[in-house]
């Protein structure tokens, strides 16, 4: 009997369950009709029996209205994206107002200026004035006359100050950490690019931390807001992570920062996505869900859907978690390839992820699906930046014809013959099937993309020129093909670009002064072509052009013999100076074995390249074929007027098809237009005695001695063997030595041979005073040894007279920092000197 109460007491203590379940049913179906109420995880409230803890997770921070912390980070980086896009579009339209107004006033001296028949003692030094004494036409000029100033909201003093105390602070480099003899050094990010780091990190932290509550009462009360808040933080990055990654992306087209230097932003920005994640993470396992009764009422919410504890969040967290670790410097350089492979994959992976576990709750899926359009646009926008995708071109899906060039000190030059337009600065991604399939690598573009350095490709073509050297990987597989296959071997190219490039007009500034180191010369020599060319045309502001080019043996020169030519014979007189800096006293010894095409021990993936190379090629000879109107067979026919010698003959002609040019870039070619930058004259007798044929589209081209006869290249490569002769390979390089002395000695840059150390010292002590003059008269020089960046830029800034100065950098970290922190220290000058506006600083990267 005793046990009959207890057994009621149970009894009733289930029936009082069961009503409670009922009733706690019924309210939640009555609040579920409710429109603002989605499906979540929300604990119905509230009546005069509900617990204090649900009453405080319904009024205070609520999770309906968790929605403005991904706003909040929205605002913060659309504030940011104006304020980026005001300062360059403020200095796009400064310098474009500053060139406009230059260019008015030349077009006003050359209407007023007199010509050489109106001086009337033209062996005075008046005749070499620019100040014309007897104008035709207005009055006589007045020395007292003022100078036509711009008028620009740039030439406030106080804004220059304020923007040069900035540049102060942020040019300031951090140098380098080496940790260890023999490791890669810890490189730092720039000072800006740490404060709009600092600012996100401390702003996403603050608004996850601050508000309160950070933990409600129970979990059966609800989600921990801190989860909430740190979760909403994360998914609102996503668009801005993807949006900064891409190479055509919405962000450099309103800022006009090219996405590599973008790159550290979405770099940053993934780590801190992380570090939200993790926070979103840990609240619920502090709080676990099965506590308190919280498995329960969370499943209650998912009666017709699967219910995973924690299954959805961990498998969103491991990818992100893998993109992170695997993005660290230190594995991206040793796996680049492997990184570059599983990179995309992974983040589409990630993406899917998170749509599964958001499930749509809040704006989540908003952000969401923004990401997924920002995608799309952006592969649609690149589209149109690929050389290979225009229908109406011969390069559609094969791609543009290749030619690989040895040059000295082991380096590489490819030259593309395109109808892709670029401009000075900006680089391209390069695959080529022939070498790998897949790789595909940025390299700055060293040619210039103008009428006055036409192709003989054809009329629409110019000639880009990409000149490195290899360390390993694609670019030594380059040099090994190059080496296996011989200096007649073309590849199809694929294009990726243009990018990058100054966001800064050059022309613009009044003095600039260009530094480079080894190859980071490829990003200065398009850069100073056009400048001369728009100071030739009056189209500049620019009155000097001081350029520092380190590198270590004189051979390097080669590599833009003619473009250094041009420069120092079409330059404006007394506006260019150049200074070389040999900083080895010993030339290499060129020795090696020399590959064969037909080498027992050639790689098999070789041939495999060779094969798809082949493949395009054979796709590109067709194309040509049946594009051009005089190979028709009916046509040769109907020429030939029934005479079978001038049929065989036509078809002959007909068989030169693709003529690739090794060396185009290094090849004069007059154009139907007047050339502001002709050939040199002796280059120009020489084009005299060349013969013509006839290029691809049917056009008239100069043939060059340096390529192979009939028939076509393509076609004498099907047919030859590609074995090599040591003994005449040997004779032949020789030849050349003997003939690249003669030409040295046609044109002389100024360098010594190489030095004893005694002679070093002479020349840079005993006889200084000489080459200072030296220096004065002709504005090139060249020492021996490593240059002294900060004092040759304090001496230089001494002579600036000018408002604007540039400073263009492209070298080692080191050099880099060096220019970087004496550019830093030069800023005082703007606040301190009367008519300074600006020191600027654009640094390139000479790894792309």
């Amino acid at each position: 009997m005793p046990a009959l109460p207890e057994l009621l007491a149970r009894r009733a203590g289930i029936a009082l369950e069961f009503v409670h379940d009922a009733a706690f049913l019924f309210e939640r179906e009555v609040l579920a009709s409710a429109p603002t109420l989605n499906k979540r995880i929300l604990i119905p409230c509230c009546n005069s029996s509900s617990p204090p803890g649900l009453v405080e997770a319904a009024t205070r921070d609520p999770w309906q209205k968790s929605g403005k912390y991904a706003l909040g980070w929205v605002y913060f980086s659309i504030i940011l994206l104006i304020l980026t896009s005001i300062l360059r579009w403020y200095n796009y339209w400064n310098d474009k107002i500053r060139v406009a107004v230059h260019k008015d006033s030349v077009e006003q001296a050359m209407k007023t200026a007199s010509p050489d028949t109106d001086y009337e003692l033209s062996a005075l030094e008046t005749d070499k004035s620019t100040k014309m004494f007897f104008p035709r036409e207005g009055p006589l000029p007045s020395s007292a006359e003022p100078a036509k100033e711009e008028a620009s909201f740039a030439n406030s003093r106080i804004l220059n100050s304020v923007v040069a105390i900035s540049r102060r602070m942020f040019y300031y480099p951090i140098p380098a950490m080496n940790v260890r003899k023999g490791w890669q050094p810890i490189v730092f990010p720039s000072i800006g690019t740490i404060a709009v780091v600092t600012a996100a990190l401390a702003f996403v932290i603050l608004y996850s931390f601050v508000p309160q509550p950070l933990f409600y009462q129970g979990i059966e009360f609800g989600s921990p807001p801190l989860a909430i808040r740190a979760g909403m933080l994360a998914v609102a990055m996503i668009p801005w992570i993807v949006g900064l990654s891409m190479k055509a992306n919405f962000i450099s087209i309103m800022t006009g920062i090219g996405h590599e230097r973008l790159n550290v932003l979405h770099r940053w920005l993934a780590y801190m996505c992380l570090l939200l994640s993790l926070i979103h993470t840990v609240p619920f396992y502090v709080t676990p869900i099965w506590d308190q009764g919280g498995l329960t009422v969370f499943k209650s919410y998912f009666q017709n859907h699967h219910f995973y504890i924690y299954g959805t969040g961990l498998a969103a967290l491991v990818p992100i978690i893998v993109l992170c670790l695997h993005s660290l410097p230190p594995l991206r350089r040793k796996f680049h390839e492997l990184f570059v492979t599983v990179h995309v994959p992974i983040s589409i992976v990630l993406l899917s992820m998170l749509f599964w576990h958001c499930h749509n709750y809040l704006t989540s899926w908003s952000y969401l699906w923004a990401t997924v359009a920002i995608w799309l646009v952006s592969y649609i926008i690149r589209v149109f930046y690929l050389n290979w995708t225009n229908p109406f071109r011969m390069s559609f899906l094969i791609g543009e014809e290749a030619a690989v060039t040895l040059l000295p000190e082991n380096a590489l030059k490819i030259t593309v013959p395109t109808q892709m337009k670029w401009k000075p600065g900006q680089y391209v991604y390069l695959r080529m099937p022939g070498i790998s399939m897949f790789e595909n690598h940025p390299f700055t573009i060293a040619s210039l993309c103008s009428d006055d350095f036409p192709s003989a490709y054809g009329e629409k073509y110019r000639d880009m020129v990409l000149v490195f050297r290899p360390f390993g990987g694609f670019t030594k597989r380059v040099l090994e093909s190059a080496l296996d296959h011989g200096p007649w071997h073309t590849y199809r190219a694929f294009l990726d670009g243009p990018y990058g490039g100054m966001r800064r007009s050059m022309e613009s500034f009044d003095h600039v002064v260009m530094i480079a180191g080894g190859s980071g010369v490829t990003a200065l020599v398009s850069q100073l072509l056009d400048l001369i060319k728009r100071m030739r045309d009056g189209k500049a502001v620019t009155k000097t052009v001081q350029v520092v080019w380190a590198f270590k043996r004189p051979e390097t020169m080669e590599w833009f013999k003619e473009e250094l030519r041009i420069c120092r014979e079409f330059a404006p007189p007394d506006t260019v100076t150049c200074h070389f800096y040999i900083t080895a006293a010993k030339r290499l010894t060129r020795g090696g074995a020399v590959v064969s095409a037909q080498t027992p021990t050639r790689p098999v993936s070789m041939v495999f390249h060779d094969k798809v190379n082949n493949v395009f090629q054979n796709i590109a000879s067709n194309r040509y074929s049946t594009s051009s109107a005089q190979r028709n067979s009916l046509l040769i026919r109907t020429e030939a007027n029934g005479d079978p010698e001038r049929e065989k003959e036509l078809r002959q002609e007909n068989e030169d098809r693709i003529q690739p040019l090794p060396e185009a870039h290094m090849k004069p070619v007059r154009s139907t237009s007047r050339s502001h930058l002709s050939p040199s004259p002796d280059r120009r007798s020489s084009d005299q005695t060349q013969s013509r044929s006839r290029s691809p589209d049917n056009r008239v081209s100069q043939e060059t001695p340096h390529l192979p006869p009939h028939p076509t290249l393509h076609e004498k490569r099907r047919s030859r063997t590609l074995s090599l002769d040591i003994t005449s390979a040997h004779e032949v390089r020789s030849t050349q030595m003997q003939q690249a002395a003669t030409d040295q000695q046609a044109y002389d840059f100024g360098f010594p041979s190489t030095p004893t150390e005694f002679q070093k010292n002479l020349m840079r002590f005993a006889f200084m005073p000489a080459a200072a003059t030296k220096a004065h008269k002709t504005g090139w020089t060249t020492e021996w040894g490593r240059p002294d960046i900060a004092y040759m830029l304090k001496q230089m800034s001494e002579e600036w007279t000018g408002k604007r100065t540039c400073v263009f950098v492209c070298g080692p970290p080191g050099m880099r920092v060096d220019v970087s922190r004496t550019v830093a220290g030069l800023q005082g000058k703007v606040w301190t000197e009367k008519g300074r506006e600006e020191i600027f600083l654009h640094a390139e990267n000479y790894a792309l």
